[in-house]
C-alpha cells in the first residue's frame, strides 16, 4: 500500500500501442551503484537511468470493452506496474470516452 492508496486507475493505455517496446525506468546508476531511489545530492556525476524493457504491442485496444480483450502484452506491463508498487490497478482507460474505461473489480 502506497500511502493509504488500496487501488489505482490507469489513464491513456490507449497511446502506448504501437510502440515495439516500453521500456520503464526502475532504478539509476551513479558511481558504478545502483539505487531505486533518484539520488539528489550528485554534483560531478549525472544519474544514468537503469530501464526494463516490455514487448509492446500493436493493436488498437481503445475497442476494448473486458480486460481479458486487452492484448497479453498489456497483462504483462499492468501486473509488473503492479507488483513494483504492491497495489492493484483496478481501472484501465483505454480511450477518452467514460464508455472507453474497463473497471476490472
Amino acid at each position: 500500500m502506497v500511502n493509504g492508496v488500496t487501488s489505482l486507475m490507469m489513464m491513456k493505455s490507449d497511446v502506448l500501442s504501437g510502440f515495439e517496446n516500453l521500456e520503464v525506468c526502475n532504478s539509476y546508476k551513479v558511481n558504478g551503484q545502483s539505487s531505486v531511489r533518484m539520488p539528489f545530492n550528485v554534483v560531478n556525476d549525472i544519474p544514468e537511468p537503469e530501464y526494463i524493457t516490455f514487448k509492446g504491442w500493436q493493436n488498437d485496444i481503445s475497442k476494448a470493452n473486458s480486460f481479458e480483450s486487452l492484448p497479453s502484452e498489456l497483462h504483462n506491463y499492468i501486473q509488473a506496474i503492479e507488483k513494483y508498487i504492491g497495489i492493484p490497478l483496478d481501472v484501465v482507460s483505454v480511450g477518452p470516452d467514460r464508455t472507453q474505461t474497463i473497471i476490472r473489480k
